[in-house]
């Protein structure tokens, strides 16, 4: 037997905690009743259903793709734009870990399991993100220490944790902070131009060398190992 909001949870690509809000609504009914007990087990033989639709237990797949430039994260099908969900399996279906705006390259996560993706996004864990960023100029060491400490940005402190100079015009940016195309803005906001800009890792995964546009699959030991 398994608590509820962990069997929903391991049957969607929502997490625990999302789960409880289902409960709490009366979304969830296990062989036909409507159940809000937070504290409720599910049986192997149990039928449970959100608002009606019977929930089977997903197997849980987890990739890391390189990302190339021109490629969108929404899963949204538009005509004119490219997915980076058409550049994994479509079996079982997957959603990503965040987001890179459609111009941002590089290490880009994709799973079908809700628990693990709000474990790296939510600021609470502070996963590490690196990213090498070349600019149209050099960096003075003023503007270094203002993006260290931090600057407004859309009405947000943002800051870096580390910056620093990987070649000519060329710099390894390290955050936790996630806010909308933040890395852009902040460069903006000081009078650079970001030319090209590359996640080469989030918490202890490193990019190395998988090519751009190809993916790995990882089982969930590398998932322990490097993201949990």
């Amino acid at each position: 037997m398994i608590r509820l909001n962990r069997y929903v949870a391991s049957a969607t690509k929502y997490s625990r905690r999302q789960a409880e809000g289902f409960i709490k609504r009366g979304d969830i009914a296990i062989n036909g009743k409507i159940i809000k007990d937070l504290a409720t087990k599910v049986n192997h033989n149990d039928q449970v259903t959100l608002r009606g639709q019977i929930l089977t237990p997903l197997h849980k797949v987890y990739y890391i793709l390189n990302k190339p430039a021109g490629y969108v994260c929404t899963l949204e099908k538009k005509q004119s734009e490219k997915r980076v969900v058409d550049l994994v399996p479509s079996n079982p279906p997957v959603f990503t870990v965040g987001r890179l705006d459609k111009e941002t390259k590089g290490l880009l996560i994709l799973t079908n399991d809700g628990d693990f993706a709000q474990h790296i996004t939510h600021p609470s864990n502070k996963k590490e993100k690196e990213y090498l960023v070349k600019l149209n100029k050099e960096l003075s060491s003023h503007d270094q220490y203002i993006l260290l400490k931090g600057i407004k940005v859309d009405n947000k402190l943002m800051k870096f944790d580390k910056l620093l100079l990987d070649e000519t015009n060329t710099y390894r940016v390290v955050l936790h902070q996630g806010y909308n195309r933040q890395i852009r803005k902040m460069f903006d906001q000081i009078g650079y131009q970001v030319l090209d800009l590359i996640r080469v890792r989030i918490g202890n995964f490193l990019l190395r060398d998988l090519p751009e546009g190809k993916f790995l699959k990882l089982n969930f030991s590398d998932i322990k190992k490097y993201f949990l």
